[in-house]
């Protein structure tokens, strides 16, 4: 076997049939470059070739024969076996096929005074007067031709945390997916995490992935490696990243690389809001009632913006005004929400006082009103939020 688009030296027994008597200076030119012609390509003739040539006895070397005393060897007519070894064939298939195709071409002489020396020029193996040449351009040896592939798989464990974010289990699966070729991983790299090949790398724990350097990988075979990850976001956010392993093969220069990425995603942890409200001090049966608003932010993590400030009594608390409209008047406050809105910080509240006037028509009152406060938190998720304050006033003979 041989890997598609690398070079090596095939050596090969080739069966050559001889129908005549006297083929002096038999030389066999082996197209090595990938190429479909056994004479080369367009009027150029390029292309690349081997000339593999019988060295003529003495010593005995069978079968080539010294019929006409120069330093090429000769043939008679017979079946024979002649081996040769071709450098540099260029790992390339037969059209249809996965065997590696050989286009060649054999020469001989018809004329015994034809001086032949492969040493000084391959052109003497040039067919002249009365000489012939045979071609194949679709000769193929036994070599399978095979494409070095690989798989990689990356997982995560697990694949959701919450806000702000946690550690991670990540683990990366590297299988030869060639059916005859051995590959040899070199590198594991992630484009968040980096080198997962070092034990030096700072951005993760517990890397068993350094060890799978330098392994060999028979076809089918597979490894595995993990390590751990800080992964964080905001809510609602999707981290993903992508690993890449390569690894080479021999006689080749080009890595091969597959790669696969993993999703984590982060999710949201919400801390439901609070809100008091109380009454503070009361006067005459007319009565200016100061009410202390308080909003707590409960969350952990998330700012929460104070949006607005209504009563069910008072009407809008943020703006002192008179009564009317159905609503009571509010004589003072310092709940106003202009002109930026308070953002309260995790584990923070809000606070803030307004002065409301109740008004009776005697002086044995007991009053209830209702707060509600709209707040968001920074992932946009809104509430609103109530709590009802009580005002008695009795009177004595």
């Amino acid at each position: 076997s041989c890997t598609r688009g690398t070079t090596f030296d095939l050596t090969a027994t080739f069966e050559t049939i001889v129908t005549a008597n006297a083929r002096y200076d038999a030389g066999f030119f082996f197209r090595i470059d990938g190429g479909s012609n056994a004479r080369g390509d367009g009027n150029g003739a390029a292309g690349q070739c081997s000339l593999s040539a019988l060295t003529p006895p003495p010593p005995p070397n069978v079968p080539s024969l010294n019929l006409d005393g120069d330093a090429c060897g000769d043939l008679n007519s017979g079946t024979y076996n002649v081996t040769f070894t071709i450098p540099d064939v260029l790992c390339e298939a037969a059209p249809g096929t996965n065997q590696l195709k050989l286009p060649n071409c054999t020469s001989w002489h018809s004329n015994q005074g034809t001086v032949c020396d492969p040493i000084t020029d391959a052109f003497d193996f040039k067919p002249d007067t009365k000489a012939k040449c045979v071609c194949d351009d679709t000769f193929t040896v036994p070599v399978t031709v095979e494409e070095a592939t690989i798989s990689v798989t990356k997982d995560a464990s697990p694949i959701q945390v919450p806000e702000p974010g946690g550690t991670v289990t990540y683990s990366v699966l590297i299988q030869n997916t060639a059916s005859i070729e051995s590959v040899v991983v070199e590198s594991i790299n992630d484009d968040l995490y980096g080198d997962l090949g070092s034990a030096a790398n700072p951005n993760v724990t517990d890397n068993t992935c350094p060890a799978k350097i330098g392994i060999t990988l028979s076809p089918g075979a597979s490894t595995s490696c993990s390590f751990k990850a800080a992964v964080s976001g905001n809510a609602g956010a999707r981290v993903t990243d992508v690993v890449e392993a390569c690894v080479s093969q021999a006689g080749s220069t080009t890595e091969i690389c597959g790669n696969d990425d993993a999703d984590v995603d982060i999710t949201d942890v919400y801390t439901a809001p609070t809100m008091q409200k109380t009454a503070q001090l009361t006067a005459n049966c007319q009565l200016d009632a100061t009410y202390q608003v308080v909003v707590s932010n409960n969350s952990l993590v998330d700012d929460l913006t104070v949006n607005s400030l209504a009563d069910d009594k008072f009407g809008d608390v943020t703006t002192a005004h008179a009564a009317g409209s159905g609503y009571e008047a509010v004589v003072s406050t310092g709940c106003s929400l202009s002109p930026t809105k308070p953002v309260v910080s995790p584990g923070g509240n809000y606070t803030c006082t307004f002065v409301g006037r109740i008004t009776s028509s005697n002086c044995d009152i007991t009053h209830t009103n209702v707060l509600t406060a709209g707040v968001t938190d920074d992932d946009g998720k809104t509430d609103s939020l109530t709590d009802d304050a009580i005002v008695s006033v009795s009177t004595t003979p």
